[in-house]
């Protein structure tokens, strides 16, 4: 259980300004089984796409959403979660919700996504430069020339135009809800105006459509049309699928150090609790001992998630 332990660095949760309180800050990506493109850009799979993570942020008020992207074949959430129990069950809805609901439009059954790479973000610097990445998913993919022409489910309607992010969602046999995705302001850009605000994400979004430009030229690549992206089946798979290998965190050289040992000294905490636990099953009257603290627990030891509204 230890090889796969996920932990967060108390040591670089920042302070946000919704609620007031220190948060660990994450990029989220969850890629398509196969790579295949089942998040068409049609109206139908962005309704469904953006009403799940709206209910999301109703059922779990406690985490922030800065921004998030949904292309054909991969998802990225950029979000704020003040413990690993809150992160782990608003991604564990949310991605299951999603699965369910995008494979019931498409006619499939079973696995629609594979595992999420969740990777904490230890800098208000980082965090902007990661808003940034996201947001030109299209763009750097020759999908769009401009962040303002990505017809995919985004937050960047709300960030260059202040325009409402909706979606709808449903349950079985109720009327449909249609809810707004709430955006929330990032660590570091508290102090902005929404008129400041807006200019620094519109000179975000034109340079990734500058340093896009002559890449797309020397490519010899064409925009496609809106047409011609909502017509693509789901079922097809990019003719290329380029791997780079994730970081431990996104943050400066040091800190990945940091982690690293942090995460080597939670392990062998983590075996070490384990082992006493497994022995406690076998003899009651051995002693339990604790898991470590900023460690993400059994899913037996989580909490149950609470209820929509829940604070």
């Amino acid at each position: 259980m230890a090889e796969k332990l996920r932990i967060e660095d108390p040591r670089r949760a920042l302070f946000t300004a919704r609620l007031g309180i220190l948060m660990s800050i994450y990029e989220t990506t969850s890629k398509v089984i196969d790579d295949r493109f089942a998040f068409i850009p049609t109206e139908q799979c962005s309704e469904i796409l953006l009403g799940v993570l709206a209910q999301a942020q109703r059922m779990f008020p406690l985490i922030d959403v800065y921004a998030f992207h949904f292309l054909s074949n991969h998802l990225h959430l950029l979000i704020g979660a003040p413990t690993l129990t809150q992160k782990s069950a608003f991604l564990e809805w949310t991605l299951r919700e999603i699965s369910r609901r995008i494979n019931k439009l498409l006619g499939r059954t079973g696995s629609l996504l594979d595992q999420n790479h969740c990777i904490q973000i230890t800098t208000a610097e980082h965090a902007l430069q990661r808003l940034r990445y996201i947001m030109g998913q299209a763009t750097a993919q020759f999908l769009a020339r401009h962040p303002a022409d990505d017809i995919f489910p985004s937050s960047t309607p709300y960030l260059l135009f202040g325009r409402a992010v909706e979606g709808v969602f449903r349950y079985a046999n109720a009327e449909p809800m249609t809810l707004k995705v709430r955006i929330d302001r990032l660590p570091g850009l508290e102090d902005l105006t929404p008129k400041d605000h807006r200019a620094l994400m519109w000179t975000l979004a034109d340079d990734l459509a500058a340093e896009a430009r002559p890449r797309r030229k020397k490519a010899g690549v064409r925009i496609p049309t809106p047409e011609a992206l909502r017509k693509l089946d789901p079922m097809t798979r990019p003719r290329e699928r380029d791997r780079s290998p994730a970081p431990v965190v996104h943050g400066p050289p040091e800190h990945h150090e940091e982690w690293r040992e942090l995460h080597a000294e939670l392990r062998a905490a983590y075996t070490t609790s384990s082992r006493a636990y497994y022995a406690w099953q076998a003899d009651p009257s051995q002693p339990m001992i604790p898991w470590p603290p900023h460690t993400l627990p059994p899913a037996f030891a989580r909490p149950r998630r609470p209820r929509a509204g829940a604070a």
